[in-house]
């Protein structure tokens, strides 16, 4: 029997998912104290879903972005696995000191999340996995993500937990990292062409696996993520208890009330 989660990213994706990472949290960042955390959080989301395609005189299984251009087939319907791969971007800033002059100065960071969140056949979630945290680095044009997350529950409220950095894991590279300047809509988009697993491998020694995403997929803009929305982390916590006071069965002011006399 299959594992379920009750999870949903509108309703458990708020601040306090996010406490434990560097830039948000209460967490420093590379031992250094972060002097301006994010304001808002940019959602970016990846969607990808089983379907059948036409190969050789046969219905092949695989799995593909909503926004592919492949062709598929529709006139056999499946009700196979989905993902939901989100990419979430960020602006802080950390303190760094200077050891010969004993100043200390601020260096501006952008940092970036990485989770998949399942799903089965009837929609519900099966589980949130892989997680990362890690730095945009524009120089490079690439993301870094070296440090493993893994979801966990306090009471009703889900979080990212920051693991360790382990000597055999150094994470992923995602390229390119072409972040709209000013995203507003769906339209706004980034495109993963490539992505680098830098941990060792099977194969024998430090010899980092790359992963060409058009060659996997037959489509160059297979891995593109979506701008879906902006966090406002400052007040997201407040919009929610506003959201619920809303949800609540409103008192009709025209009511007259009941007294024991009347009733």
């Amino acid at each position: 029997m299959e594992q379920r989660i009750v999870f949903d990213f509108n309703n458990h994706v708020n601040k306090e998912f996010f406490k434990e990472l560097p830039g948000i949290g209460d967490a420093n960042y590379l031992g250094q104290q972060v002097t301006k955390k994010a304001k808002n959080v940019e959602v970016y989301i990846s969607t990808f879903s089983e379907k059948f395609i036409e190969k050789d005189h046969l219905l092949e299984f695989t799995e593909l972005n909503d926004n592919t251009k492949i062709p598929f087939v529709t006139y056999v319907g499946i009700e196979g696995y989905s993902q939901d791969l989100y990419l979430l971007k960020y602006d802080f800033s950390y303190e760094v000191e200077n050891k010969k002059t004993n100043k200390s100065f601020e260096v501006p960071a952008i940092g970036a999340v990485f989770f998949s969140v399942k799903h089965n056949g009837a929609g519900h979630t099966l589980g949130v996995m892989p997680c990362y945290f890690g730095i945009i680095n524009e120089e490079d044009n690439l993301v870094a993500f070296d440090t493993e997350l893994s979801l966990k529950k306090s009471e009703q409220q889900y979080f990212l937990k920051l693991h360790k950095k382990s000597i055999r894991s150094n994470g992923l590279l995602f390229m390119p990292a072409n972040f709209p300047a000013k995203p507003t809509s769906n339209k706004d988009k980034v495109n993963i062409k490539k992505i680098v697993r830098l941990n060792a491998n099977k194969v024998g020694g430090y010899k980092p696996l790359v992963f060409d995403i058009e060659k996997i997929f037959r489509h160059l803009n297979a891995l593109q993520f979506r701008n879906a929305s902006t966090l406002p982390l400052n007040k997201y916590l407040g919009y929610l208890k506003k959201r619920q006071q809303k949800l609540l069965p409103q008192k009709n002011p025209h009511q007259k009330k009941l007294t024991k006399k009347g009733v």
